[in-house]
């Protein structure tokens, strides 16, 4: 493959503006302070701590959270064990791009001298609208608590999207219930009150400029009719005895699955389904860095869900390799799934390449949903999303040299690769998420 011919195609796509379409930005505090911020992502953490465990050591104390110089310095001093991974460049990039530092000037030694750089750079009140401008961001998609206040929200840069696990898979948990009804005003007793909770943070969401309704979902997840007296029984049991066995759970989540699709069916939203996560797979690992995914899950649990509610578009992420040939055959077949983004630990080099071609190979080109960064700040969504558009240019180098000689195909030529480009980044998440101007 021509690397000439992958430069020229990063360079055009690279000029193309961002539309992040799922992130855990913070919109009150959306970029980071200092490099402690930057250093407590949970990948460098987790990292860290799986290239040189401390047996006996809890890992919060190992990374003191509560002291972002201490963090900064601990991290600085061993990110050497990991300058092989896709997370340390990232990590390069931000502090080329955003602070102007090459490698040799911020040695582990020098910590005290960057961390104070970064606070000063970092701390500006123009620092957050500067990493936009710098990134060339257009929107931000967000990951919402239903009771947070939106009060003073940007909307034509931040947009806010629902996410449903307190309402579909964690409501046995007594904290969930309390919090749920403060919101509400009254107890949560049957399945009618968490209805109206729903319907009131969906209400209180669009008022915002409201993105789609999230799930982060289990293995193996299932979706069935479930009767409104199930639901019922279900609710009055947990509320008397303070607990569901797993069947039980499992019966709550398939039926307030599909009252979440009955709202976003109401307002035209799309249902944004990130599927596979096991939590808690890891017990020594550190905050945030617990999770893993269940190779032997299939997308087969969700066709009751995606068959019932046709008017509904389902964005759909997965993060196991056999998930996402599924993925890619469902989103063939039926008119209401579309791949979305590259997630977690699908989320480096290797799988997104090989995802984008099995994607580009047979999924309508107008149902794909190129990338989003996941990021918690706004100065990781640049370096990401330069990885995701190299191998995007790469994917599509390759495709036009095949052409040139494959006895079936067409010649792709370099326009025409580019506005693949453009559909699958912007014109895409545009118009199946439906953001104003799309």
């Amino acid at each position: 493959m021509s690397t000439a011919l992958v430069a020229e195609l990063y360079g055009q796509i690279d000029a193309l503006p961002i539309i992040d379409i799922h992130t855990h930005v913070d919109w009150k505090r959306p970029s980071a302070r200092h490099i402690g911020d930057l250093l407590s992502y949970h990948y460098y953490t987790e990292l860290i701590h799986s290239a040189e465990w401390q047996p006996g050591e809890a890992p919060t104390e190992r990374f003191p959270y509560h002291d972002p110089q201490a963090l900064a310095r601990t991290i600085l001093s061993k990110l050497h064990l990991i300058d092989n991974t896709v997370q340390y460049d990232w990590w390069t990039t931000i502090l080329r791009e955003f602070l102007g530092l090459g490698p040799a000037e911020w040695a582990p030694e020098n910590w005290q001298d960057l961390f104070e750089r970064s606070a000063r750079v970092m701390g500006h009140p123009d620092w957050p609208k500067e990493v936009v401008a710098r990134s060339q961001i257009e929107r931000v998609f967000m990951t919402n608590e239903y009771d947070e206040d939106l009060t003073g929200l940007d909307e034509g840069l931040y947009v806010p999207c629902l996410r449903t696990e307190p309402f579909v898979v964690n409501l046995d948990r007594a904290e969930v219930r309390e919090r749920m009804a403060r919101f509400l005003g009254r107890p949560i007793r049957g399945p009618k009150d968490v209805c109206e909770a729903l319907a009131k943070a969906f209400t209180r969401f669009m008022e915002h400029g409201m993105g789609y309704a999230a799930l982060s979902a289990p293995a193996n997840l299932r979706t069935f009719a479930v009767p409104e007296e199930e639901a019922e029984r279900l609710l009055r049991r947990l509320c008397e005895q303070g607990s569901w066995d797993a069947e039980e759970r499992a019966t709550w989540a398939a039926w307030a699955i599909a009252r979440v699709c009955d709202a976003c069916r109401v307002h035209g939203k799309p249902f944004h389904l990130m599927i596979g996560v096991e939590r808690g797979a890891y017990a020594h690992g550190v905050p945030s860095g617990m999770d893993l995914f269940d190779s032997v899950n299939s997308l087969s649990g969700y066709g009751y869900l995606w068959n019932a509610y046709p008017d509904v578009r389902f964005p759909v992420s997965v993060l196991a390799d056999t998930t996402g040939l599924e993925l890619v055959a469902s989103a063939w077949v039926r008119h209401n799934v579309y791949p979305s983004g590259h997630w977690w630990y699908a989320n480096q080099p290797t799988d997104i390449a090989r995802e984008l071609r099995r994607r580009l190979d047979v999924v309508p080109r107008n149902k794909v949903l190129g990338y989003y960064s996941d990021a918690y700040y706004l100065e990781f969504i640049l370096p990401k999303f330069r990885m995701y558009k190299f191998e995007l240019a790469s994917v599509l180098a390759e495709r036009i040299e095949r052409s040139l000689i494959h006895p079936n195909m067409e010649v792709w030529t370099l326009d025409d690769t580019l506005d693949l480009a453009k559909e699958i980044l912007i014109d895409n998440p545009m118009r199946i998420l439906g953001i104003p101007g799309g």
